[in-house]
């Protein structure tokens, strides 16, 4: 099944080929004071695989694409 969908930081149109899942941690330590309580941060990340016109692939935030056509049609047309 081909999905399309737009990139928002650029308009392009890439191919959807599926989804990522990753965790990431770090700490960071500042001043010699912070160096006894560094920081955190720690969370979660929903990516997207994407493919332009020359077939290589890219990673995205799935915050950033719009479905704009599967199989041909619109997400409005599939869900009327």
């Amino acid at each position: 099944m081909a999905v399309r969908v737009r990139y928002k930081k650029n308009d392009k149109v890439y191919l959807f080929l599926g989804v990522g899942f990753g965790m990431y941690k770090s700490m960071a330590a500042g001043s010699h004071l912070e160096a006894w309580f560094p920081q955190k941060e720690e969370g979660e990340l929903g990516m997207v695989a994407l493919c332009n016109e020359k077939g290589e692939i890219r990673w995205a935030d799935h915050g950033d694409l719009e479905v704009i056509e599967i199989e041909g049609q619109s997400p409005a047309e599939l869900l009327k």
